[in-house]
């Protein structure tokens, strides 16, 4: 198969972690189910540079029997010289999807997350995949739903575009998720947002529908803040996917509260910056793909 043709691997970023195992596993699954390549990437930031003819270490040599185990076709190991999040923010370039661990000694009290996760999501030119499950070296669950987290038309089919990817690669049911805003006096969601949501969650659910009508869809309006909703919502999910969008620094995302407290693992998708908004399905949706995002 020429270059041209061939897939696009899955990366994932491995250290001896307990937290790396974990992703390499969810990221091994995944490439057997979509018949992609399998490329396992360790960074070294000190030592030489002459890195590839040195002999590998055990753990890398365990892991990649691990992928193999997994039913992966093709597995490699690339060990590379540098820093890890300015080594896989280049490969993303060449990416189907990132992968990395969650626990670690790079997070911060009170998060689940380190700065190589935080580094890359939403960042590079791929969607990343930040694995974890309830607790520290248990596996992320293989019950309930891959959740797309639509906030509105602009990100939307991207956002979609990796659930349905996880969705057919599982099995899985794909549940469209919108938090409604816009709270009037009595602390409820006006009814103008409340129609805006749900005109978006129902066009989401169309577009899968018409996208692969095997792969089972529902929908759900949250009426709660944006982030905290989604990270309720996480203790039954399989996985959460959820877009980005440009911020000021001192802005605190959604998609980063996800990374940060969500008990299991979150996709985080990239915004593009020539996406085509799709005509929306009516005006209350079209309301939503305007208005400012909470993201």
């Amino acid at each position: 198969m020429s270059d041209k043709h061939r897939p696009l691997p899955v990366v994932v970023g491995v250290d001896e972690s307990a937290s790396s195992r974990v992703a390499l596993h969810w990221g091994a699954e995944l490439a057997s189910a979509i018949g992609a390549p399998l490329v396992l990437l360790h960074a070294q930031l000190h030592g030489s540079a002459r890195l590839a003819s040195a002999p590998q270490p055990p753990y890398l040599r365990e892991l990649l029997a691990d992928a193999g185990r997994s039913g992966v076709g093709h597995a490699s190991v690339e060990v590379v010289h540098g820093n890890t999040v300015d080594l896989l923010h280049n490969r993303a370039r060449h990416a189907r999807l990132l992968v990395v661990g969650s626990y670690g000694d790079g997070a911060w009290s009170g998060t689940l997350v380190g700065h190589i996760a935080l580094g890359l999501a939403g960042r590079v030119g791929c969607p990343v995949a930040v694995v974890r499950g309830a607790t520290p070296g248990m596996p992320p669950s293989r019950g309930g739903p891959v959740v797309a987290a639509v906030e509105d038309l602009r990100t939307g089919p991207d956002v979609l575009d990796s659930a349905l990817l996880l969705a057919r690669a599982w099995g899985a049911p794909l549940l469209v998720a919108h938090c409604a805003g816009g709270r009037d006096s009595s602390g409820t969601v006006s009814r103008e947002d409340d129609a805006a949501a749900r005109g978006l969650v129902d066009w989401a659910m169309r577009w899968v529908a018409d996208q692969d009508a095997g792969v089972a869809v529902a929908g759900e309006v949250i009426e709660d803040h944006a982030g905290q909703g989604l990270v309720d919502l996480a203790t039954s999910a399989r996985v959460i996917v959820v877009g980005h969008h440009d911020q000021p620094p001192s802005a605190r995302s959604t998609m980063r509260q996800l990374i940060e407290f969500a008990p299991c693992p979150i996709v985080a998708v990239p915004a593009l910056l020539d996406r085509h908004v799709p005509a929306a399905p009516d005006r209350a949706a079209a309301d939503v793909a305007t208005a400012p995002s909470s993201r």
